[in-house]
């Protein structure tokens, strides 16, 4: 009789794992670097999965506002979106991140985060009672706090991963030309395909 094979670990399940930055003072320069680009890898990921979550709320929100009697700008809810998924300009700006950006392409598989993109709810939002909308727009806000709760520690191992790397140039146990030596090598430095788990 076959015995079932292990389910794999998702990227993001082990990166923000309790043990995730267990042992950082005896791994290498290299396996350090390699976690602090899939921590970048996956905040991407998370950043991308999390605006489109925003938009998607705004409308259903803006939906309910409708419903509830709300001062609308004429016209139906297409007719709105421009002004619904407007940017506020932000209120200090962003610091600069260097992370790589997310294809979706080439994302591998169908995750959790990103299953209310393809949720045909929101297509037939006009046509739902006004429970179904309240529970559309309460099941999405479970959805952002749960990724931002993932971003947070994401952010926070890789702060952490940095600050063992800048110790370890202080130092001299890690140098600049390992880095260097590790990008020129093809698949060096342990870099993971932005999509897969």
């Amino acid at each position: 009789m076959d015995q079932p094979q292990p389910q794999r670990r998702r990227r993001i399940d082990r990166i923000i794992a309790a043990d995730y930055l267990d042992g950082l003072g005896q791994r290498s320069a290299a396996e350090l670097r390699a976690m602090r680009d899939e921590c970048r890898q996956e905040e991407s990921r998370l950043s991308y999965n999390r605006r489109l979550l925003h938009g998607t709320l705004d409308i259903v929100r803006a939906e309910l506002a409708r419903r509830a009697g709300a001062e609308q700008a004429p016209g139906g809810l297409l007719e709105q979106l421009t002004s619904i998924l407007a940017d506020e300009p932000p209120a200090a700006p962003r610091a600069v991140r260097d992370a790589p950006l997310y294809d979706p392409e080439r994302a591998d598989g169908r995750r959790r985060e990103d299953a209310h993109l393809a949720d045909a709810l929101l297509v037939r939002l006009p046509d739902l009672d006004d429970a179904e909308v309240a529970a559309l727009a309460e099941r999405l806000s479970g959805e952002e706090r749960t990724i931002s709760g993932e971003r947070r520690t994401v952010l926070a191992h890789l702060d952490r991963l940095q600050e063992e790397l800048m110790a370890r140039y202080r130092d001299g146990s890690a140098t600049v030309d390992e880095v260097v030596a590790s990008v020129a090598r093809p698949g060096a430095g342990g870099q993971q395909d932005p999509g897969r788990p």
